[in-house]
C-alpha cells in the first residue's frame, strides 16, 4: 500500500527527548516500510527515517501553537492531493481530521490524548474516519465512535535490551506535571527509603506547579534531577532502575514510558487508573495500587529486590513490540481500503 502518515510540526521524528506522538509515528513508519509498504511521512525537516520524508518546516516549531499545526496539516493535504495515489492517510491530531474531507482517500486517526469537548465535536462530524484509541479506557471516555478500535502502542524491542539486575534506585521520567504525579513519585521514594532519579522537564504551562511542588523536594537527600535525555541515556536509566514510578493523577490514555521500562525488565509501579490496568500485568511487569495509596506503592517499591526482570521483559515483548502494533494497523488499513481497492480493481 501507499500510506501517508502526517506527524506534527512540533518535534522531530524520532524525538530526541520528549515526544510520544512522534515516537509512535517513527515506529509505525519504519515498521510499515520494513513490511514493503510505500510510506511517506509528513514531519519536520530534521526528522530521520528510512521512508520518504516531506516537510514544510525545516526544524521543530516550539512551543506548540494551533496556527502552526494548521499550516503544516493544510500543506500536507495539498501535497497528498497533488500526488493522487495514496491508499490511506493516517493523521495524528484532531486538527487534521477535518482536512480529510478534501481528499478521496480513506483516513485513519489515532487518538493520542485524553478526550476533550473540542476534539469530540470534530470526531462527531466525521464519522467516515476510522478512529484508533490507544487504550480501551481512552475509548470508553470518548464519545461513541461508529468506526473505532483499540490498538496499543508498540516499540522496537531491540532498542531496549533487558537488564537482569538493577542499581537500587527508583526512576520517574517524562513531563514534570501535576497529572503525572512527579511530586508524588518523590514522596514515594522517600517513604520507601530509596534514592530516585528524575529525567524530564516541565512545560511552560506546568512551571508554577514545578516551582511550588517539585523544586522543594529536589533538595531532599537521594534525589537527582538529570533533566531531559535522549534515547540512549534514557534506556541506561531505565535498565538500572529498580522500578519506574508512575503515580498518575489523571486518566492517562496510554503511557509509552511504561512499556519502555517493561521491555528493559524494569517493573512499573502506579495507580489503578487510566490505561494502566490494561498495560501492566500485575506481578509480572509491575504492580498497581488504589489511586492515592502512596504507602502501598512505597511498600511495593521497598520489596522489589527479587523481582523477575527476565519474565517482565519477555511479557513486554509479547505484548508491546512494534511488530504487534504494525500488524494490527495493517489489518485496519486493509479494512478501510478494501471497498475502495475492490472498486478500483473492477474499474480496471
Amino acid at each position: 500500500m501507499r500510506i501517508a502518515i502526517v506527524s506534527t510540526p512540533f518535534i522531530r521524528v524520532p524525538p530526541s527527548g520528549y515526544g510520544g506522538t512522534e515516537l509512535f509515528c517513527h515506529e509505525l513508519a519504519e515498521g510499515l516500510s520494513a513490511h514493503g509498504h510505500e510510506v511517506t511521512l509528513f514531519a519536520t525537516g530534521d526528522s530521520v527515517v528510512t521512508c520518504r520524508r516531506r516537510s514544510l518546516y525545516g526544524s521543530p516549531i516550539w512551543p506548540p501553537m494551533p496556527e502552526d499545526e494548521v499550516n503544516h496539516v493544510a500543506w500536507a493535504f495539498v501535497e497528498i492531493a497533488r500526488e493522487d495515489g495514496f491508499d490511506v492517510i493516517h493523521v495524528n491530531s484532531p486538527i487534521a481530521v477535518p482536512f480529510t474531507r478534501f481528499v478521496r482517500v480513506p483516513a485513519v486517526h489515532t487518538l493520542h490524548h485524553a478526550p476533550c469537548g473540542e476534539s469530540s465535536r470534530i470526531y462527531a462530524r466525521h464519522p467516515e474516519v476510522a478512529y484508533v484509541a490507544i487504550s480501551a479506557r481512552q475509548r470508553a471516555l470518548e464519545i461513541p465512535l461508529p468506526r473505532s478500535c483499540v490498538i496499543h502502542h508498540g516499540v522496537t524491542p531491540a532498542r531496549y535490551p533487558p537488564s537482569l539486575s538493577d542499581e537500587g534506585y527508583l526512576a520517574h521520567l517524562g513531563r514534570y506535571a501535576e497529572e503525572k504525579g512527579t511530586h508524588l513519585a518523590l514522596d514515594i521514594a522517600r517513604a520507601a527509603g530509596l534514592p530516585i532519579k528524575l529525567a524530564g522537564r516541565a512545560h511552560p504551562k506546568d512551571q508554577i506547579y514545578y516551582l511550588q511542588e517539585v523544586v522543594p523536594r529536589l533538595r531532599e537527600s537521594g534525589v537527582s534531577d538529570l533533566g531531559e535525555m535522549g534515547h540512549d541515556r534514557k534506556v541506561a536509566l531505565l535498565r538500572g532502575a529498580r522500578a519506574v514510578l508512575c503515580p498518575l493523577q489523571w486518566e492517562e490514555p496510554f503511557g509509552l514510558i511504561a512499556i519502555e521500562a517493561m521491555l528493559c525488565g524494569t517493573p512499573v509501579l502506579g495507580f489503578r487508573r487510566g490505561s494502566f490496568p490494561e498495560i501492566v500485568d500485575e506481578g509480572v511487569t509491575g504492580y498497581l495500587a488504589p489511586p492515592g495509596d502512596l504507602s502501598r506503592l512505597a511498600a511495593l517499591a521497598a520489596g522489589l529486590a527479587r523481582f523477575d526482570r527476565a519474565a517482565c521483559a519477555r511479557r513486554a515483548r509479547e505484548r508491546f513490540s512494534s511488530a504487534v502494533m504494525v500488524g494490527k494497523y495493517e489489518e485496519l488499513y486493509r479494512t478501510v481500503t478494501g471497498p475502495r481497492r475492490a472498486e478500483g480493481s473492477r474499474a480496471a
